[in-house]
């Protein structure tokens, strides 16, 4: 079993694993050459095999997976199936083929995943079962009757096609299911390349949907997210030395280094617009997957009035933007160049209405003006509306900030967008904490006085988190400031959420710091904030918001007990004489 070596001498079967780990270069032509060394390791062991057994008609052998799509790592597993043709094949001989072929690659230490199946197993295997239609729909040529598998290809994407209305639950699912377990590439600090949201494997969703023809190839960076994220994968790779997908702290100095970046940061930096570029285009496919199945309303159909074809009429949604297929679009003839408020008031239907945002008219919203400094009343109250949504808050959020439409607004977002976090308790990068801590807000009655502010504090709190800050607390306090002042708060509501946000770790680390049933604790905190009970109340849901945004570790049935003592002792020293609100 000898192949050509990257030195261009020969290396054996046994020797594939190092010689894929020796293989110079990066990148697309890395992985072209890899799946050719892989592939022709593999080519002498068929002919091998089948001189040995007498097998060989009526079998073929493909790859699936990374190995089928030609993009597998320096340590990926190999993926094999065997297809053979019941009529043709001699079964006593396949049995011996399938052992003459996966023993020799267990004895090289490759990891290999490997199925016997007809034609018929096949499309029956693809028919029951999801993550297999999925895979088989990479199934490509390696060695044998090469007629045989392009017709087992051709069959499972011809049921794949045909089927299309009934995975499309199965597979939303699983991609919901993902999503939940792994979070998002873009909002981790040590996120899994492959099953996060934003990953690897949405990619090959998207790639699914297409082939499925509910939905084209998402246009954009996709394809150039794609090969990047398999880069950082293959430098994780021969960083760990294992097979991994999962960016630690610990390798990712070495992953950064290998990809020419001056650090870990730059690195999730990177990594993280990659999965925004992903969660876009996986979003735009699904939608444009369920629109394709649902049945056109008889009110957006052309209509003939009196021998002539009137255009369908959209459903408004407010000045300048209407309803189509599901998706907040711009209404006919509305000019983006002239209306300040646009964007923000686009936003602000998708969170009333649940519709999503057209990507067209993202892209056409990046031409809008923004509006000027003070912001009026109508502006700051749509993007309040925006905050005020809870957990939906995330996906609209990402998808401004993808269109480059956030950062017009708020400027100062650039400097924590991607932004790593070096404290063990925090799962997220700064951006992503500041958005999941405004949606935890969402628990916070409706009738909290202040609550708006609130919300602003929550949104800017870990804003000072910049390069060259000392004191995040008090550079936040300054940039809150003028993004406030900006924004139009009056001087008073600038003061409460400034003070919130220069204090945000008052009650925590007051909590864990000092004796919470002392009065020296709970007079400390009063002080602080003015004893003023309003700020006090506020801080309180502030902190646990902000906790459980940070992840598991930071907000413990003890911490919270603290934290809640604190409060309640703190709001009791305005029993005493002499305290004014």
């Amino acid at each position: 079993m000898l192949t050509t070596a990257p030195g261009g001498g020969q290396t054996t079967l046994r020797d594939l694993p190092a010689a894929r780990l020796a293989l110079p270069g990066t990148g697309p032509g890395y992985r072209r050459s890899l799946a050719d060394l892989t592939d022709a390791a593999l080519t002498e062991l068929w002919l091998q095999a089948t001189a040995r057994t007498g097998a060989g008609r009526g079998v073929a052998l493909g790859a699936v997976g990374s190995h089928g799509r030609r993009d597998a790592g320096p340590i990926s597993d190999l993926d094999l199936v065997l297809v053979h043709d019941p009529a043709a094949a001699d079964a006593e001989q396949l049995g011996g083929l399938a052992a003459a072929l996966w023993y020799p690659v267990w004895d090289a230490g490759l990891e290999l995943d490997h199925s016997v199946r007809s034609l018929v197993e096949c499309r029956r295997v693809a028919s029951a079962d999801l993550v297999a239609a999925v895979s088989l729909l990479d199934l490509r040529y390696v060695a044998g009757e090469a007629d045989l598998l392009g017709r087992a290809r051709a069959a499972v994407l011809t049921d794949w096609r045909a089927a299309a209305r009934r995975h499309l639950p199965d597979l939303l699912a699983s991609v919901r299911t993902r999503a939940s377990t792994h979070g998002e590439l873009a909002g981790r600090l040590e996120p899994d390349l492959k099953e996060a949201r934003g990953g690897l494997r949405d990619v090959l969703v998207c790639t699914a949907l297409s082939a499925s023809w509910l939905a084209d190839r998402p246009h954009g960076h996709l394809d150039e997210a794609y090969r990047y994220l398999l880069d950082v994968r293959d430098a994780l790779a021969a960083t760990a030395g294992r097979r991994t997908t999962l960016l630690l702290r610990a390798h990712a100095e070495e992953v950064a280094d290998r990809m020419g970046l001056p650090d870990a940061d730059a690195l999730l930096t990177e990594v993280g617009a990659c999965g925004r570029v992903v969660t876009t285009a996986l979003e735009t496919t699904i939608r444009h997957a369920r629109q394709r199945l649902r049945r056109p309303s008889p009110r957006l159909q052309p209509t003939l009035v009196r021998g002539r074809w009137r255009p369908a009429r959209l459903p408004r949604l407010g000045a300048g933007l209407a309803e189509h297929d599901g998706e907040v679009v711009l209404a006919a003839g509305t000019d983006v160049t002239t209306d300040p408020e646009l964007a923000l008031r686009a936003a602000a239907v998708a969170t009333r209405t649940g519709l999503a945002l057209s990507p067209v008219m993202l892209t056409s919203l990046g031409r809008a003006p923004v509006p000027p400094a003070p912001w009026p009343a109508t502006a700051r109250e749509h993007l309040l509306t925006v905050l005020r949504c809870g957990p939906a808050l995330l996906p609209l959020w990402h998808a401004l900030d993808h269109a480059e439409i956030l950062t017009r607004w708020l400027p100062e977002w650039v400097a924590v967008r991607g932004r790593a976090q070096h404290n063990p308790v925090h799962l997220y990068t700064v951006d992503h904490h500041l958005v999941q801590t405004v949606a935890n807000l969402h628990a916070v009655p409706a009738h909290l006085p202040g609550r708006d502010l609130l919300l602003w504090a929550g949104l800017l709190h870990d804003i000072g988190k910049v390069s060259g800050a000392v004191d995040h607390s008090l550079t936040g306090a300054r940039i809150a400031e003028q993004v406030l002042r900006r924004l139009g708060l009056s001087p008073p509501d600038r003061a409460d959420v400034c003070t919130l946000v220069r204090h945000h770790l008052l009650l925590a680390t007051t909590a864990t710091r000092w004796d919470v049933r002392g009065e020296a604790a709970a007079e400390h905190v009063a002080a602080t904030l003015r004893y003023r009970a309003d700020l006090v109340t506020a801080l309180g849901h502030l902190t646990e918001a902000d906790a459980r945004a940070a992840g598991p570790r930071a907000w413990t049935p003890w911490r919270a007990g603290l934290v809640h003592t604190l409060t309640r002792n703190a709001l009791a020293r305005w029993r005493y004489p002499g305290r004014s609100t």
